[in-house]
């Protein structure tokens, strides 16, 4: 009984680390530097995405600081959020941990001036499958609202909405 203590105690920690880690809230990062254009928009979308997270069960990490993007620090998080971000913000060291941290299997969410950003860097813009190349002249649309008892569309009292 007294050789087997230190297996049993053993296993005992290994279970108790891998029960406290399992219990950990996923980790999400928005980062919104910008060197071109910056949107008056980000601090609503680091405050709508905060809540997001408290309402989904996961944590929530703002940052503008592009020295975050270390292979170290890049495997704390489920998902990378650009939200809003402009111009190219990273470094080729920022870019490589980066890739790697795709190429393993992390997550990403480009937010609107995503495709604004990184043009000097090939696999980004492959990436986001697109690079920003300007804003349409305003136009007016017509939606036709089919279904007006769903919830996003309840209180149209029209079926039919232009919208410029």
């Amino acid at each position: 009984m007294k050789k087997m203590f230190p297996a049993v105690m053993f296993f005992m920690a290994i279970m108790f680390l891998s029960f406290n880690k399992s219990r950990k809230l996923p980790r999400v990062l928005v980062f919104s530097k910008t060197l071109g254009f910056r949107h008056t928009s980000i601090a609503a979308g680091k405050t709508a995405l905060l809540k997001l997270g408290t309402e989904n069960k996961f944590a929530v990490d703002t940052t503008e600081d592009a020295s975050m993007f270390t292979k170290k620090n890049l495997k704390r998080y489920a998902a990378v959020v650009f939200l809003n971000t402009t111009g190219d913000v990273l470094d080729s060291l920022q870019q490589h941990a980066f890739t790697k941290y795709i190429q393993r299997g992390g997550g990403f969410v480009g937010i609107h001036s995503a495709t604004d950003t990184e043009y000097g860097w090939p696999w980004y813009g492959k990436m986001v499958g697109a690079y920003f190349n300007g804003h349409p002249k305003p136009q007016e649309a017509t939606f036709i609202i089919k279904d007006k008892s769903f919830l996003a569309t309840s209180f149209f009292t029209d079926t039919i909405w232009k919208r410029t």
